[in-house]
């Protein structure tokens, strides 16, 4: 069961929730200071201010999967927010920025992940949590996913035919994402959408996989144990 939670309840905040509630596996807190509004279509609502590190530790924010900053125009509001969580050490924060100064502060924090104003539906938010040990990329259906999966030790030396996913697990893979070092010492990532399924893949590869909602969060099951 994948735990999230949302701080800010306004129009976006709302929306994402609609959205996440409506994936298979998924549990939602809704933070704010007035959870009137959504309550009722939410797993969890907690009223209380997340600029209180007191508050947000009191409800263990950092074992959530990810949490999400919705938080708008109140940029003082949702920076203190965003510099908690990163001191409460929680794994992956999204936030919303703003303007240009707002970002740049986020990202002096530390938030990786932020998105502007005119990306703040929602879905596209939601595309960019994580699902287990995969990054979700793109929602093809309401129940079916483009998803990144990272290759561990426990898959390297192995090749794509020896993996079978798509008759073990019903999972197309969609391409490979390779790290490379180009002539002059810089990282980079090449991406092969013609993966020949006998070439061994080796840790730190990606694999960009699509499929059922279910059977992705199968695999990672399967991958986790």
């Amino acid at each position: 069961m994948l735990q999230y939670a949302v701080i800010g309840v306004g129009t976006l905040g709302k929306a994402l929730i609609n959205r996440l509630m409506g994936k298979p596996s998924v549990e939602v807190m809704a933070i704010d200071s007035d959870i009137e509004a959504i309550k009722n279509n939410v797993t969890q609502a907690i009223r209380l201010d997340s600029t209180q590190k007191e508050a947000l530790e009191s409800i263990e924010i950092n074992k959530f999967d990810a949490v999400i900053v919705t938080i708008g125009e109140d940029m003082m509001t949702s920076i203190l927010t965003s510099l908690i969580l990163k001191e409460l050490n929680v794994k992956n924060i999204i936030a919303r920025y703003s303007d240009e100064k707002h970002k740049a502060i986020l990202s002096m924090i530390g938030v990786t992940h932020l998105v502007s104003p005119e990306e703040s539906m929602g879905i596209h938010i939601a595309e960019q949590l994580e699902v287990g040990d995969s990054l979700l990329l793109y929602d093809l259906t309401e129940y079916h996913s483009i998803v990144e999966f990272p290759v561990h030790s426990g898959l390297s030396g192995k090749n794509l035919k020896e993996l079978d996913l798509r008759k073990k697990y019903k999972i197309n893979v969609v391409a490979i994402k390779k790290e490379a070092i180009s002539i002059l010492g810089e990282k980079k990532i090449t991406v092969d959408c013609t993966p020949d399924p006998d070439e061994s893949l080796i840790e730190g590869d990606i694999l960009v996989i699509a499929g059922h909602d279910k059977d992705i969060e199968k695999l990672n099951k399967r991958m986790s144990e």
